[in-house]
């Protein structure tokens, strides 16, 4: 097994925990903080998706149309960049399958969190919950992962995501630590 020096640092599986505590922290900061740039436009009914509703007229070039969609496009980032690299770490075998699955909790932790921040500063709030939902009703895997990432009802309920993000200027991008 090939264990490089950046694995050490975060090698344990409390220390993975950390690592996807920060991450989540960091895409809730995100989300948090497009509250103090979203459009003042009343926020839509309970069953409307952020995604379906009207958007500001004129938005400068480069820059996303609705702030909220924005941030829950960030978080979304997020957790498609760890489960990215923690799919690819264990098939390199620089994580153990204990360390994978404590990847794959943060994710699940991560959509439970945006459950709870202020609907203003929330868009894709019905595609968020889906997600959730799917989460907290997921059957773990044989390997004990908590949910399977690569389960085609998994990817579907991704894709709308997807589709509002790359609608809105916030295509989601994912950050790999391995590769070229």
């Amino acid at each position: 097994m090939r264990v490089s020096g950046r694995y050490r640092a975060v090698g344990s599986p409390a220390a993975i925990r950390r690592l996807g505590a920060a991450l989540l922290a960091t895409s809730l900061a995100a989300v948090a903080l497009s509250g103090c740039t979203a459009a003042s436009a009343p926020p839509p009914g309970p069953a409307e998706s952020q995604a379906s509703t009207a958007k500001p007229e004129a938005a400068p070039e480069g820059s996303p149309i609705d702030a909220a969609i924005a941030a829950s496009c960030a978080a979304v980032a997020t957790t498609g960049t760890l489960l990215h690299n923690a799919r690819t770490d264990l098939e390199l075998g620089s994580i153990t399958s204990e360390q994978h699955n404590a990847l794959l909790d943060s994710v699940v932790v991560t959509y439970r969190s945006l459950q709870v921040v202020p609907a203003s500063q929330r868009g894709l709030r019905s595609e968020i919950n889906a997600v959730a939902s799917y989460l907290d009703a997921a059957t773990p895997t044989d390997s004990l992962a908590p949910f399977d990432p690569n389960s085609a009802e998994f990817r579907a309920l991704l894709e709308p995501i997807r589709l509002a993000c790359e609608e809105n200027g916030s295509e989601i991008y994912v950050f790999a630590t391995t590769g070229g």
